[in-house]
């Protein structure tokens, strides 16, 4: 059967989790006719670009536990999800179930995931990215999809350290699979599989991913764009907006501390310091990248509170002076609900990742830079520059004609 070019793939990992089930059901009021409110590639300044339509997006993909079921009843309760639109998608979530491959756990997990997890687990790093490029060509054939993209959305993964080989630029990734060790970053294996396939790969956590420089250097190789790192959807995305006004107005940042609370799955998992450190990292980073070098404190922190659920609040203080040296401070607190920050910018990156592989476009995707963290291809955190560049790429036709 020949692809349907009216289906698009959206392979999600973490198929069961808060944003993936936010996905499912925000695609399905999109069909309805519901504003797309928060996704960036849909307000009127991108109208005439080719992005694909969001109505063409059928999401499949792979986790360890949970069940999406169980997903949009906690998301209802909590005020994020209508029970009106969970009632409605109660058979896409259904078909969803039915299609969900067994997902790659990290190693110390093998306690406690289910048998078909376990038998993943069991097999080596070359077997793991055999049984996941199956998955994909099983779900390619399925439909088939005419396109597809892979999006990384994963639990936050505890901190380990990639092998010194793997940031090679020439190094072949199927051969340093064997010889890597048991703790090797799942999202490196999913990356992997999803650019051997030719899909492009979004990372939307703090893991490795792309950022491994010889998965970054052959998917530039291959042709396939690769997206990361870490989604900016909350406290960070303020950091990068309000330090560039400081810098530029000349006012000497002394201190910027930040205390997030986040109550859902990520904020459990984020109560483990080895979890914990790599987002850490990226939320800090930004402020000595746009502020530049000098004298300052800067720390961040996250506490997991139950109760919050899927609603995060980030409250900061900034202390800074000005002329003639008097001391003076801003606060903010944001408060969000995490899920439906995140969930259209998910929906973003799997259209500009599509873009970008029809203009021929292969590796790190540095336009992709305002949705990251912790961004592939550009050391720029500045979020206007960022979207400045964005929109000069968007635009850019001439220069990536369409494949």
């Amino acid at each position: 059967m020949s692809p349907d070019p009216r289906k698009l793939g959206l392979f999600l990992v973490g198929a069961r989790g808060a944003i993936a089930t936010t996905v499912l059901h925000g695609l399905e009021a999109l069909r309805s006719g519901v504003s797309p409110i928060g996704m960036v590639t849909a307000i009127p300044d991108f109208d005439a670009v080719p992005f694909a339509p969001t109505t063409s997006f059928r999401v499949r993909g792979w986790d360890i536990a949970g069940d999406c079921h169980q997903t949009a009843s906690e998301l209802v309760r909590t005020g994020v999800l209508s029970s009106d639109m969970a009632d409605l998608c109660a058979n896409l979530r259904d078909r969803l179930e039915m299609s969900i491959a067994p997902g790659i756990a990290e190693a110390k997990d093998s306690d406690i995931v289910p048998p078909e997890v376990r038998d993943r687990l069991a097999m080596t790093h070359s077997q793991r990215v055999s049984v996941l490029r199956e998955d994909i060509r099983a779900w390619m054939a399925e439909e088939p999809f005419a396109e597809a993209v892979v999006v990384y959305l994963a639990t936050a993964e505890r901190t380990s350290d990639v092998p010194e080989e793997w940031q090679n630029p020439e190094a072949d990734p199927f051969e340093l699979l064997e010889q890597s060790p048991g703790d090797l970053s799942p999202s490196i294996l999913y990356g992997l599989a999803a650019v051997a396939e030719g899909l492009p790969f979004v990372n939307f956590t703090p893991a490795p991913g792309p950022q491994v420089t010889a998965l970054a250097e052959y998917a530039k190789r291959q042709g396939v764009p690769v997206l990361g790192n870490d989604g900016k959807t909350g406290e960070t995305l303020l950091k990068t907006v309000l330090a560039p006004m400081f810098r530029d107005r000349g006012l000497n940042v002394m201190a910027w501390e930040g205390y997030n609370m986040l109550g859902n799955r990520d904020g459990a998992a984020l109560a483990d310091p080895e979890r914990r450190e790599g987002k850490l990292k990226n939320k800090d980073n930004v402020l000595g990248s746009i502020l530049g070098p000098g004298q300052r404190h800067t720390g961040v922190s996250i506490d997991f509170v139950p109760s919050l659920h899927d609603w995060k609040t980030a409250w900061d203080f900034i202390h800074f002076e000005g002329f003639l040296g008097t001391q003076m401070s801003l606060q903010f607190t944001w408060q969000g609900c995490d899920s439906a920050l995140a969930a259209p910018l998910v929906l973003d990156l799997a259209r500009i990742a599509l873009l970008a592989k029809s203009r021929g476009e292969g590796g790190p995707l540095g336009a992709a830079s305002p949705f990251f963290k912790a961004p592939l291809g550009t050391r720029v955190h500045d979020f206007h520059r960022q979207m400045d560049t964005f929109r000069r790429w968007v635009s850019d036709s001439e220069r990536h004609p369409q494949g």
